[in-house]
């Protein structure tokens, strides 16, 4: 058994303290081993650049040889020991969905970031003590026994986000006899009734297109802010959700909150139970390259919106808004050109889910979840309505989840190529592992349900006008996206350069209202590290958008498809 005991002193400084007490079971070293990544996010997150004060003692309290052997493993001579005690600090300053954070408030840890395992012993059990005001709450999956908490195995502390409060708001529903707990920490006024009723209507849909679930009981976490954030990280039976701002969660907030947490749930099926053989089992202290992340996320955005609306959660427009916002996102991002979204995916553990090189690739995200819609409509259209993308989960979670088996690439496009024909064929070819335009593609498959794609303009009216898209960042106007062959990239401005004065007025205000009421040419000054420079550029028509709208007229077996499709 592995104990540990967590404290803290001055939450302000956010640093939490850690004592790992254990047996040496007779060996002559002893290997601890802190995480490089977190499940869920696949990048190298380098957590032991926040571990401070690490020291080795025996039960006597007698210091103990040790060294670094890499960036966050850590060798110790015990022989002729019989217990060690292991200390440390850990800097807990960053609060999102996936990371650790301390304050006069709450203590938040995501375990995986900074509770160590021993080298061949990580199927032991952990138990997890907390020195804390009395009147604290923990909110967690694990095991809790008079706020002493409880793993199994390392994966299962690894995967166990904890959160110790005053201020949680608890409550429940039930599913299939199954219990899914909700916790809130931070302001927020909630309607449990809507919340719970929403919550078990689109509970319920995942589980009965599955048949099952993976767990036997199920725990949303809520980070609640004061300030705009949008966040969620899944987990084997549990899930963390950072929203803000707290006083619009109810209201102009709540469609989001009801995606994150449908997108959330579904995982606990696709990616935590259904595995790419890769990550099973999962190796915490490198990369796990996998090229399967159009499925790990695509499959999960297109279904996690989907089940919302199959379940009556969402209406139409909040449905079709979600399908249009991934289009949006596609047709933004230049990347489609030059990356594939299996290369993009495997291309995350190399510069993670930031921007990175303007248009290098694209996002698993909303080009996965157009793949798949693609996939979905064209084995709905090939099966008369007999299968979709649901048959093909269902598959992969009966013949791999249920037997504890990885899925391969292969796997998973022949699985697809058996419901829906060589069609699916195509877009594996053009779209996941090609980088040919999407759009004719998908308004194929749409008009098989009665739906096509109508030209938008953008309402980003520096991308429209001028084809360059802009944010503020410590009070400069930076260029950080130019269409190719817009007019911006036609007269020389590129990403990084500075938008300084237009008609020789500098930018004040935000940029959009600023252009709403312009004439044809416009005056810039643009700014780069070395020089400055005044160019005028005409108004155009760049970043050109689509939109799903459906057909007026549509026949009987496209209104008997989309049945077949969104019931």
């Amino acid at each position: 058994m592995i104990n540990y005991y967590i404290s803290y002193t001055k939450p302000h400084r956010h640093y939490v303290d850690f004592q790992l007490l254990t047996k040496t079971n007779g060996v002559d070293k002893m290997y601890f081993q802190l995480a490089s990544w977190r499940p869920g996010r696949y990048e190298l997150g380098n957590f032991a650049q926040n571990i401070r004060n690490w020291e080795a003692k025996d039960d006597n309290g007698n210091l103990l040889n040790f060294k670094k052997i890499t960036k966050d493993l850590w060798e110790v001579e015990t022989r002729n020991i019989q217990k060690i005690n292991i200390s440390y600090s850990f800097y807990a300053n960053t609060l999102d969905a996936g990371s650790c954070y301390l304050d006069e408030y709450q203590l938040y840890l995501n375990p995986v970031h900074c509770f160590f395992y021993i080298l061949d012993r990580m199927q032991e059990t952990y138990t997890l003590n907390f020195d804390i005001p009395k009147d604290y709450d923990l909110a967690s999956s694990l095991s809790n026994e008079n706020k002493t908490l409880v793993a199994k195995s390392y994966d299962e502390l690894a995967e166990s986000p904890i959160i110790c409060s005053n201020t949680l708001q608890h409550d429940f529903y039930e599913v299939n006899n199954m219990k899914f707990h909700l916790w809130f920490q931070g302001k927020c006024n909630l309607d449990w009734s809507k919340l719970k009723k929403d919550f078990t209507l689109f509970t319920k849909s995942q589980i009965d297109h599955f048949g099952g679930f993976p767990v036997n009981e199920y725990h949303f976490l809520f980070q609640i802010t004061p300030y705009k954030s949008y966040h969620g990280v899944e987990h084997t039976k549990n899930t963390v959700l950072l929203l803000g701002p707290g006083d619009e969660i109810m209201d102009k907030k709540y469609e989001n909150l009801l995606g994150v947490c449908s997108h959330e749930l579904y995982h606990t099926w696709n990616i935590k139970a259904i595995r790419p053989k890769e990550m099973l089992p999962y190796n915490y202290t490198k990369e796990n390259y996998f090229q399967t992340g159009f499925v790990a996320e695509g499959v999960t955005t297109y279904m996690g919106d989907l089940m919302l609306y199959n379940s009556n959660v969402f209406n139409w427009n909040e449905f079709i808004k979600t399908q249009n916002e991934n289009i949006k996102r596609h047709l933004m991002n230049y990347g489609r050109f030059n990356l594939s979204v299996a290369e993009s995916g495997f291309d995350n553990w190399l510069d993670g889910y930031k921007i990175g090189a303007p248009d290098r690739k694209v996002s698993i995200y909303p080009d996965g979840a157009l793949c798949m819609l693609m996939i979905d409509l064209e084995i709905i259209n090939y099966s008369n309505g007999k299968d979709s993308l649901h048959s093909v989960m269902k598959n992969l979670y009966t013949d791999f989840a249920l037997k504890e088996k990885g899925y391969s690439e292969e796997d998973f496009k022949n699985i697809c190529l058996k419901y829906g024909g060589n069609r699916v064929l195509e877009i594996f070819k053009k779209h996941i592992y090609g980088t040919e335009n999407y759009i004719p593609t998908l308004n194929s498959a749409l008009k098989t349900v009665g739906l096509e794609l109508i030209e938008k303009k953008n309402s980003n009216l520096s991308a429209q006008y001028f084809g360059f898209i802009s944010v503020k960042e410590n009070g400069k106007e930076i260029i950080k996206k130019v269409e190719p062959d817009s007019a911006a990239d036609l007269n020389g401005i590129g990403p990084e350069d500075e938008v300084k004065n237009i008609n020789g007025n500098p930018i004040k205000e935000n940029l959009n209202k600023l252009l709403e009421n312009i004439n044809n040419d416009i005056e810039f000054t643009i700014k780069n590290k070395f020089s400055e420079k005044n160019i005028i550029l005409n108004k155009g028509n760049y970043y050109n958008l689509l939109e799903i709208k459906k057909i007026k007229n549509p026949t009987k077996n496209q209104i008997f498809l989309q049945k077949k499709w969104l019931n």
